[in-house]
């Protein structure tokens, strides 16, 4: 019987040190393979990018939000106003860790043509401002959609991945909400079914 016993661990490291180094995988001290114990880490240009331009989508929300909370006359819009500052600022504030621990200086301004549109959309009468605040938060939250769906396919640095990962849910939230025209909270509140 003892015989047996070592003759199957006699085989059994013969087999383990025969098998090729490609096939072998490095365990951490957790149990858990090495590719997963370490996330790849380290930016590529489509992570920085994306860092930027996140910053830029959460800046815009913000005061285009605080603009319809203040301006509109509209309940729904006020409301998904005040919502948009909620959302992009909790975004924000997670954006601006995960861009200063990868040494990510992410712009602090709106560029031009969104300075442009801010100050065009300040200077609307209510009912037309309603309409143009509409048309830019549906075609705003489509196209940062395709932006957080391009980082999550392309992009290399985990924790920016996962921030895109995180946030994208919102972003089509937001985009949903606009075209039905209900918001999470306040008298606009969707139904749930209840």
């Amino acid at each position: 019987m003892k015989l047996k016993t070592y003759t199957t661990l006699a085989l059994a490291a013969v087999a383990l040190a025969t098998v090729p180094a490609f096939a072998q995988v490095q365990i951490s001290r957790d149990g858990r393979p090495e590719r997963i114990f370490r996330p790849i880490s380290g930016l590529n240009g489509k992570d920085i990018q994306f860092l930027q331009q996140a910053a830029i989508i959460n800046i815009f929300e913000m005061k285009v939000g605080q603009l319809a909370s203040e301006k509109s006359t509209n309940q729904f819009i006020s409301e998904f106003g005040k919502e948009m500052i909620t959302d992009h600022k909790m975004a924000w504030d997670e954006l601006k860790t995960i861009a200063a621990a990868k040494d990510v200086n992410l712009p602090q301004d709106l560029p031009a043509e969104l300075q442009h549109l801010l100050a065009h959309l300040e200077n609307l009468s209510p009912g037309q401002f309603d309409m143009a605040f509409q048309n830019a938060q549906r075609n705003g939250h489509a196209m940062a959609s395709e932006k957080f769906k391009s980082e999550i396919e392309n992009g290399k640095d985990e924790d920016v991945k996962g921030y895109a990962v995180k946030n994208l849910p919102t972003v089509e939230m937001h985009y949903r909400m606009m075209l039905n025209k209900e918001t999470m909270m306040g008298p606009t509140k969707m139904s749930h079914g209840d």
